[in-house]
């Protein structure tokens, strides 16, 4: 997972994670881990994108409802209907030291 940028007024990182998962059929969530090896601890999703193969729609409750930070690792509940099958990826931007 990339280093995007480095703040050298405090030292802290943001780093690019992804996470490739397929829909399950009858899933209404999901739930996925991302490890940043470049971070001893992660203070912060900055952003998420998501994306489909097959392209298609999804609709969300909040992509970003639950999530849980244990040193490097973050932990990530999306909430979405979608057809099974699907492939979604989601790439995970966060700040830490």
């Amino acid at each position: 997972m990339p280093i995007v940028a480095t703040l050298h007024r405090d030292g802290r990182t943001i780093v690019k994670g992804t996470v490739i998962q397929v829909i399950p059929a009858g899933a209404n969530a999901l739930y996925f881990i991302v490890t940043f090896p470049e971070l001893r601890i992660a203070e912060q999703i900055l952003h998420i994108e998501v994306t489909t193969s097959p392209k298609t729609w999804i609709t969300s409750a909040g992509l970003m409802q639950d999530k849980t930070y244990l040193n490097n690792t973050v932990g990530i509940s999306l909430y979405l209907t979608s057809t099974a099958g699907t492939t979604l990826t989601a790439e995970i931007l966060a700040i830490g030291f």
